[in-house]
C-alpha cells in the first residue's frame, strides 16, 4: 500500500481541517500519513495554539505548515485535496467554499478504504457501536485472524494503513460524520452493521430523517455479495430492508426474524443460517451485562458468522470480553460503594440503559451537561427511582431541572467533577453504586467526553 499511496499523493497540496486532541485521531494520523506520502501538508484548527501544544509536539519531525486559531479560506483555494476532521461541520464556510470550487473533500476513513487490501467490517448506530465493534474484533482475534480496530474510537485507520495485509481483517466504528462521505465514495463494505437509531446530534442535523440519511451511508456501494447485519428491534432500522443490495442478517431480542437471523429463545442466543439453527451461547455466558449489551452481542455474532468465524471463537469472546473503558467501566469499590464510569452515555437513552443494568434505588446518579436538542422527559421519570441525583452544569441540565422539580425529585447542583464525586460519595452507602452517566454532551466544562471520564476516574481514586 505504501508505494501506491506515495504515487497518488506525492506533491499534492493537502489541507487538513482540524488537528484534534487525540494522538492517533483523524487529524494527527492524516498529518503523518500524507507527510510520509510526500504531500505538501497544511494543518489548520480553530483552537488557539496554546490549547494544542501537546498535539503539535506529537507531530515533531512531520513536514507540515500549521495554522491555529482559525481556518483561512485562502488555504481552501490553494488546496488540491481537503481532509475533513469529524468535528468540522458540513455547513462550515470552509466546506461550503470547497464544494463550490469543486475541490475533493475526503476524510481519513475514505482515504483508507480507497486502497485497503483487506476485508472491512463497518459498524454504525447511535448506541452500542463501540462495544459491538470491539466485540467483533475480539471474535476474529479468537479465531486467529490479525485484526485492526479503528474509526470513531480515537484511532484513525490511517495510523495503520501501510501495515494492513490482504489476509487481515479491519473493523471500523463509523460515526454519522464519517459516513457523510460514503454516498459519494461508495466504498462497498464487505459487512455493514447497523445497531440502532436514537434521538441524538440534533444540534448538528436538521431532523432525525437527516441524521438517518447520513447513517445509511454505511451501505453505499454494497452489492449482493456483501452482508448487512441489522437490528430488527428499532423503529428506524426496521426501514432498512431496501437500503442495501447486500444480504441481510437480522438480529432481535424481541422476535424471531425470518431467514438468516440471530435472536433470543428461552435464555439462549440462537443463530439461523440457511435454515440451520445453532445454539450460539447461553445468555448467562456473556461477560457483558444489560439488555443493551445483549443486543450488541447478537449483532457481533451476526457479523462474525457473516465472515465464517468459528463458533468456538465466538463463544470464547462472549465469555471473556468485559467491555471498553468509559462505558459502564468499574473504576473502584470503596467502603462497599462501586464507582462506575459511563461518560460516553451522551444521550438520555444511553443513561436510561445504564440505570436499568442494576437496581436504580441503589444508584447515586451523576448526570447532566450540554444539550444536543434532545428530550429529557423519560430520563426525568427514570430519575424518580434513583437513590440520589447529582447534576453537572449545562444547557441539558437546564432542560432537565424543571422536569425533576415537577415530579418533586431532589438533586444536588455542582460546578465541577470534583464537587460531583464528593457529593455523590457522601450520599452513597455500602452496596450502592455511584454512576457517572451524563446523558448529555460535555462541551463547556470538559474538553470532550473522555476528559470528563478521566476527571471522574481521577477524583474517585482520590477519595479516602
Amino acid at each position: 500500500m505504501k508505494n501506491k499511496f506515495k504515487s497518488e499523493y506525492s506533491g499534492k497540496k493537502v489541507l487538513i481541517l482540524g488537528l484534534g486532541q487525540f494522538p492517533q485521531g483523524s487529524g494527527a494520523s492524516a498529518a503523518r500519513f500524507f507527510s510520509r506520502a510526500g504531500a505538501r501538508v497544511t494543518i489548520t484548527d480553530k483552537k488557539p495554539a496554546a490549547e494544542l501544544v501537546r498535539a503539535r509536539k506529537r507531530l515533531q519531525g512531520i513536514k507540515a505548515r500549521f495554522v491555529f486559531g482559525g481556518h483561512d479560506l485562502s488555504d481552501v483555494r490553494r488546496a488540491d485535496i481537503i481532509i475533513r476532521n469529524p468535528g468540522v461541520r458540513r455547513d462550515s464556510a470552509e466546506l461550503v467554499l470547497a464544494r463550490r470550487l469543486g475541490k475533493p473533500v475526503l476524510n481519513d476513513i475514505v482515504v483508507f478504504l480507497k486502497n485497503c487490501p483487506a476485508q472491512v467490517i463497518g459498524v454504525t448506530g447511535t448506541r452500542g457501536k463501540s462495544t459491538t465493534s470491539a466485540l467483533v474484533a475480539e471474535i476474529f482475534k479468537a479465531a486467529g485472524r490479525r485484526v485492526w480496530l479503528g474509526g470513531n474510537i480515537k484511532i484513525s485507520p490511517l495510523s495503520f494503513a501501510e501495515r494492513v495485509q490482504a489476509d487481515d481483517l479491519v473493523v471500523l466504528e463509523l460515526s454519522s460524520w464519517m459516513l457523510e462521505h460514503f454516498k459519494e465514495a461508495r466504498p462497498g463494505l464487505k459487512v455493514a452493521v447497523f445497531t440502532n437509531l436514537l434521538r441524538d446530534h440534533l444540534n448538528t442535523y436538521d431532523s432525525m430523517a437527516d441524521y438517518f440519511s447520513a447513517k445509511k451511508g454505511i451501505f453505499a456501494g454494497q452489492t449482493s455479495r456483501d452482508i448487512a447485519v441489522i437490528s430488527a428491534d428499532n423503529i428506524w432500522t426496521k426501514k432498512l430492508r431496501r437500503a442495501t443490495k447486500a444480504k441481510i442478517i437480522w438480529t432481535s431480542l424481541k422476535s424471531r426474524p425470518e431467514k438468516d437471523a440471530v435472536f433470543v429463545r428461552r435464555g439462549e442466543i440462537i443463530a439461523r443460517e440457511q435454515g440451520k439453527v445453532t445454539r450460539a451461547a447461553a445468555i448467562s455466558d456473556l461477560a457483558l451485562q444489560g439488555e443493551h449489551n445483549l443486543a450488541n452481542a447478537l449483532l457481533a455474532i451476526g457479523a462474525g458468522r457473516a465472515l465464517d468465524a468459528p463458533w468456538n471463537a465466538m463463544k470464547k469472546a462472549l465469555r471473556t470480553f468485559k467491555g471498553l473503558p468509559d462505558r459502564q467501566e468499574a473504576v473502584r469499590v470503596l467502603r462497599g460503594v462501586s464507582f462506575i464510569n459511563d461518560t460516553t452515555a451522551t444521550t438520555p437513552d444511553a443513561t436510561i440503559a445504564a440505570l436499568r443494568v442494576f437496581p436504580s434505588q441503589k444508584t447515586v446518579l451523576i448526570t447532566g451537561g450540554t444539550d444536543k436538542k434532545l428530550f429529557f422527559g423519560e430520563l426525568a421519570r427514570e430519575a424518580l427511582k434513583v437513590k440520589a441525583l447529582v447534576l453537572l452544569p449545562g444547557s441539558a441540565t437546564d432542560k432537565l431541572r424543571p422536569l425533576l422539580d415537577r415530579n418533586n425529585v431532589s438533586y444536588a447542583d455542582v460546578r465541577s467533577m470534583k464537587e460531583a464525586v464528593a457529593s455523590a460519595a457522601k450520599k452513597a452507602r455500602p452496596g450502592d453504586r455511584v454512576l457517572l452517566s451524563p446523558g448529555a454532551a460535555s462541551f463547556g466544562l470538559f474538553k470532550n467526553e473522555f476528559d470528563r471520564g478521566e476527571q471522574f476516574v481521577r477524583e474517585v481514586k482520590r477519595l479516602r
